[in-house]
């Protein structure tokens, strides 16, 4: 017999939903697979009351250093997010628009800059 206490759906864990969290460290990932993991990236996560911030770093490990290329910050839904880069902050609406997004920060000079310079630092 069924619990007439519970009034949860039986379909309430059911969700296809990809956070932003998940697409960053994906990315991260993929940096360290370019560079044979010379340089990283990594996300850290903080949460300020409702609101979610992931800091997206570039990490050179043999270094112990690490640089933060941008944060992002969320509420439960995910979106609209607000991206923070170069001291300027973008809202964006939904997942498309973030990925867009981030290729466009990815592929920037001011990144491959960043990347460039600590792969020099860890080759020398």
């Amino acid at each position: 017999m069924p619990d007439t206490n519970d009034f949860w759906p039986a379909n309430i864990a059911d969700s296809n939903l990809v956070t932003p969290i998940t697409i960053l460290k994906e990315q991260a990932a993929l940096l360290g697979e370019k560079t044979r993991q010379l340089v990283k990236g990594e996300v850290v996560t903080q949460t300020t009351g409702s609101l979610l911030v992931h800091y997206f770093y570039i990490v050179a490990p043999t270094l112990n250093y690490r640089f933060e290329l941008f944060t992002i910050s969320h509420n439960v839904n995910f979106y609209p997010l607000v991206l923070g880069y170069l001291n300027k902050s973008t809202s964006l609406g939904s997942e498309e628009d973030f990925k867009a997004k981030l290729k466009e920060i990815f592929a920037a000079p001011h990144t491959l800059n960043v990347v460039h310079s600590i792969l020099a630092q860890v080759r020398s």
